[in-house]
C-alpha cells in the first residue's frame, strides 16, 4: 500500500457497555481512535422501494494493518468526512497482516 494514497482520516467507533446505579444496561460508543485510510465509492444495487427505486452505495475503505482493526465488531462504525458508515466486512487482504479492507454502507 502506497502512503499516498491514505489521504483521508477514519475515526471509528466501536460499541460498549456499562450498568447505571439501578443495574440498567446502558450502551455507548467509545472511539478506538482515527486511523488514515483511502476510500473508493462502488454503486453496488437497486432496489425498488414504494414505486422509486433506490440505489445503494458502498464505500471501499483500505487501512494499513492494525490488530485492533481486524477484530472490530459487527455493529461498530466509522465517521469519515461528516458521513457515518456501517461496516459490512472486513478482510485482512491476502491474510499478510499489512492491509485491512472495510466494505461499508453509509448510515441513515
Amino acid at each position: 500500500m502506497r502512503a499516498g494514497k491514505l489521504r483521508n482520516k477514519a475515526t471509528i467507533y466501536s460499541p460498549s457497555t456499562s450498568t447505571n446505579d439501578w443495574g440498567e444496561v446502558d450502551q455507548s460508543y467509545t472511539e478506538v481512535g482515527t486511523y488514515a485510510c483511502s476510500i473508493t465509492t462502488v454503486p453496488r444495487r437497486e432496489y425498488e422501494e414504494s414505486d422509486a427505486v433506490v440505489s445503494k452505495t458502498e464505500y471501499d475503505l483500505r487501512f494499513r494493518y492494525y490488530s485492533e482493526l481486524a477484530s472490530l465488531p459487527r455493529n461498530a462504525y466509522i465517521v469519515v468526512k461528516g458521513i457515518t458508515l456501517e461496516i459490512n466486512a472486513i478482510a485482512n487482504i491476502m491474510l499478510r497482516d499489512r492491509e485491512i479492507q472495510m466494505i461499508c454502507e453509509e448510515r441513515s
